[in-house]
């Protein structure tokens, strides 16, 4: 899958070691296997069964079309595919990490 990012700086937490242990070292472990998920998933209808340990679903209501990874208890990577509500979108773009519980 086409891996985007909503800016730089959400680009570089999700891919510098260094930012990741600074920022979030909470999240890293989980972060760096959400991520690498997203790269070799083919499609985002994929995710839930190439990463089960990720929890992934489409979410509902405000967050409608958009997928949420876990990261930790109430931490999520949330990515937007493209074409939106797309199970076979091949592009996604990351644009949070959230606590939206």
């Amino acid at each position: 899958m086409e891996l985007r990012y909503k800016d730089n700086k959400l680009e570089k937490l999700c891919t510098n070691e260094r930012e990741m242990q600074r920022k979030r070292p909470d999240i890293q472990r989980k972060l760096r296997l959400r991520v690498n998920a997203l790269r070799t998933a083919a499609t985002v209808g994929d995710l839930p069964r190439d990463d089960p340990g990720g929890a992934w679903h489409k979410l509902k209501g405000d967050l409608d079309g958009i997928w949420s990874g876990e990261l930790s208890g109430n931490w999520r990577l949330l990515v937007e595919p493209d074409p939106l509500k797309s199970l076979s979108a091949v592009v996604v773009t990351v644009i949070d990490i959230d606590d939206y519980h």
